[in-house]
C-alpha cells in the first residue's frame, strides 16, 4: 500500500536516465510480485533493460523472439520448453517499436502488476515525453 511518504519518496527518486528509469521499474515490480527476473527486449531479443540475474535476463530477452514462432518439431522437447513453462510475456508496441516485456518465475504475475509495467514503460521510452 502506498503512503504520502512513500509517493513522494518515489518521486524524489525518480531519475530522467532512461536506462536507470526502466531498471527502477522492472526491479519494483519484480520484488512486488516475487519474480526471479524480469525482461524488456527489442523484437529481435537484444536485451533493454531487466532485473533479477543477469543471466536470466539476457536468456529471457533471446528466448522471447522464438516463442511465437511455431516449433519446429513438437514431438521432442526442447530446453525452450522448460523455460516457458515458468515464463511468460507480452508484447507491446511504443512509438511504432515493438518491445516484450518477459518474466520468470514460479508464480506469474498479476494483470495489474502487467499493466503497470506496461504502463511505465510507455511513459519512459515514450519520445513525445520530452527526451
Amino acid at each position: 500500500m502506498n503512503t504520502d511518504a512513500s509517493l513522494a519518496e518515489r518521486r524524489r527518486d525518480r531519475t530522467e536516465e532512461t536506462l536507470s528509469a526502466l531498471t527502477r521499474l522492472l526491479e519494483a515490480a519484480r520484488r512486488r510480485s516475487g519474480l526471479e527476473a524480469l525482461s524488456v527486449a527489442d523484437r529481435s531479443g537484444l536485451l533493454l533493460a531487466g532485473a533479477g540475474p543477469a543471466r536470466l535476463c539476457e536468456e529471457l530477452a533471446a528466448w522471447a523472439p522464438l516463442v511465437s514462432r511455431p516449433a519446429d518439431n513438437d514431438t521432442a522437447p526442447s530446453c525452450l520448453d522448460a523455460l516457458e513453462r515458468r515464463t511468460g510475456r507480452r508484447r507491446l508496441a511504443v512509438d511504432g517499436i515493438e518491445v516484450v516485456v518477459s518474466t520468470a518465475g514460479d508464480a506469474a504475475p498479476s494483470s495489474s502488476e502487467m499493466d503497470a509495467v506496461v504502463a511505465g514503460l510507455r511513459r519512459i521510452l515514450s519520445t513525445s515525453s520530452g527526451s
